[in-house]
C-alpha cells in the first residue's frame, strides 16, 4: 500500500512538470528569458564547434556559465529534430533529482523512510527546479550530479574508508562543476573528508584523479583567459565584498529554514534562553558594522538592484532602509543557523563559508540556492536538530508541504 501510494505521488508530481511544459509555466520569472537568451548558443554548437566557442566566450552574458551544457544540448538536438522531444527528455531526467535526494536521506538517516520519501518530493514545489526542467536550463543537471556526489560521500559500507565511494563522489562533483563551475569550491570540503578517512596513498591518488578530471576545464580556461580578456571582464561582474554577499545568502537561507524552525519551536526557545549572551554579542556585531558603514560611507553594505531573494524584495518594497532590514533578516538567520549548527559548529560553519565563497558575484539570485539548500542542509550539515526534524516528519510534514507549496503558488501569481 505504501509503495503504491509513494509511486503514485511521484508519478503525479512528475506529470505536473509535463503539464507545466504544455502551458509554458514560468514560475521562477526569469527562466523563459534565460532560455531565449541562451538557447541560440546551443544552436551554434550543433554546426560549428570552434566558431560556437568563439561566440560563447565573447558574450558577457555567459561569463558564469560553462559551455558544456550547451554543447550537450546542441549535440542532442541533432539527434532529436523536434525540440519538444528534447525538452520532454530533459524533464524526465530532471525528475530523477527528487529520487536521488531521497537516496541521500535514506543513506544518512536510515529511519522514517516513508516520510523521507514524501519529503524528497518537495523539490517538485521548487519554482526554480520546475523552471529549469521546463525551459531546458542547466541548473537541474548540475544538481543531479551534485546530489549524487553527496550521496556517495555519505555512503556507508562495512569498510567506512571505502575508496570507491569517495572516487564516485569526486567524479560526480567534477561532472557537476563542468555544468556549473562555481560548485568547485565544495571540493575543499570533499578533500577534507578524504584526508580524514583515507590513508596517504589513496588520498594522493584522489588528488591525482581530480587533476586528470580537471584537464579539459584547465585547457578551456587557459584558452579564454589568453584570448578573450576573461579576467578583466569577469572582475566587472564579480563581487569581493563578502560581507554584503553573506547578508544576502543568509537572508535566503532564513527563508528555507523557517518551516523547519516552526517544527522545533520549543527547542529553539530553550536555545535562546541558554545562549542569550551569544545572541546579544552577535546582534552588537551586526549593529556596529551597520553603524560604521552608515557613518563613514565605506560601502561595506551594498547590493545589486536585481536578485537578492524574497527577503531582499520585501526590504526594497518597504519604507525601511534596505540595508538595515536585510541586516536584521541576516542576524536572525545567523542565530537560527547557530541553533541548527550546535554540536558540530566547526564543520558546519566551514561548510557555510564554502557555500558563501561559491558565489562571489555581484548579483545573487534565489535560483542559485533552490533546491540546493535542501541538499546542503539534509545532505552535508551534521545537526541533531535536523535529525529531530526527520524523526518528526510524520507529525510535521504537512506544515513543510504547505509552506513550500504556498511559495510555489505565490511565485506563479507573482510572475504571471
Amino acid at each position: 500500500m505504501y509503495f503504491n501510494k509513494k509511486y503514485f505521488l511521484y508519478l503525479v508530481f512528475s506529470l505536473s512538470l509535463l503539464v507545466g511544459f504544455l502551458i509554458n509555466e514560468n514560475s521562477s520569472g526569469g527562466a523563459k528569458l534565460d532560455y531565449e537568451y541562451l538557447f541560440p548558443f546551443t544552436e551554434n554548437f550543433k554546426y560549428d564547434f570552434l566558431n560556437a566557442i568563439d561566440i560563447f566566450a565573447k558574450d558577457s552574458g555567459t561569463l558564469i556559465h560553462s559551455p558544456v551544457f550547451y554543447i550537450l544540448i546542441g549535440k542532442a538536438h541533432n539527434l532529436f529534430f523536434d525540440l519538444n522531444y528534447l525538452k520532454i527528455i530533459y524533464i524526465i531526467i530532471s525528475c530523477v533529482l527528487p529520487y536521488i535526494f531521497y537516496l541521500v536521506l535514506k543513506e544518512r538517516y536510515q529511519n522514517n523512510l516513508d516520510y523521507c520519501f514524501y519529503f524528497s518530493l518537495i523539490i517538485f514545489f521548487s519554482p526554480y527546479f520546475r523552471s529549469s526542467a521546463i525551459w531546458l536550463l542547466g541548473d537541474n543537471l548540475s544538481l543531479i550530479f551534485f546530489c549524487l556526489s553527496v550521496y556517495f560521500i555519505n555512503k556507508k559500507t562495512e569498510n567506512s574508508k571505502n575508496f570507491t565511494n569517495f572516487f564516485l563522489s569526486l567524479f560526480f562533483l567534477s561532472l557537476c562543476c563542468y555544468i556549473r563551475y562555481y560548485y568547485f569550491i565544495f571540493s575543499i570540503y570533499y578533500f577534507y573528508v578524504f584526508y580524514k578517512n583515507l590513508d596517504v596513498k589513496k588520498f594522493y591518488l584522489l588528488i591525482l584523479i581530480s587533476l586528470i578530471l580537471s584537464i579539459p576545464a584547465l585547457i578551456y580556461f587557459f584558452y579564454i583567459v589568453n584570448n578573450y580578456d576573461f579576467i578583466n571582464r569577469l572582475s566587472k561582474h564579480s563581487n569581493l565584498n563578502l560581507f554584503s554577499n553573506s547578508l544576502v545568502i543568509l537572508s535566503i537561507i532564513l527563508f528555507y529554514l523557517i518551516p523547519f524552525l516552526i517544527t522545533l519551536t520549543n527547542q529553539f526557545k530553550i536555545y535562546v534562553r541558554q545562549n542569550i549572551k551569544l545572541i546579544i554579542s552577535i546582534f552588537l556585531f551586526f549593529l556596529v558594522i551597520f553603524c560604521i558603514d552608515g557613518f563613514f560611507k565605506i560601502r561595506l553594505i551594498y547590493f545589486s538592484e536585481l536578485g537578492g531573494g524574497i527577503f531582499m524584495k520585501i526590504a526594497i518594497l518597504s519604507s525601511i532602509n534596505t540595508s538595515l532590514l536585510l541586516s536584521i533578516f541576516s542576524f536572525i538567520s545567523f542565530i537560527v543557523l547557530d541553533f541548527f549548527f550546535q554540536g558540530k559548529r566547526a564543520e558546519n560553519y566551514f561548510l557555510l563559508i564554502i557555500l558563501i565563497l561559491s558565489f562571489p558575484i555581484f548579483t545573487l539570485y534565489q535560483k542559485y540556492f533552490d533546491p540546493l539548500l535542501l541538499i546542503f542542509f539534509f545532505g552535508l550539515i551534521k545537526s541533531k536538530q535536523i535529525e529531530k526534524t526527520i524523526e518528526d516528519f510524520k507529525k510535521n510534514l504537512s506544515i513543510i508541504y504547505l509552506y513550500f507549496f504556498s511559495f510555489y503558488v505565490f511565485s506563479i501569481f507573482y510572475y504571471s
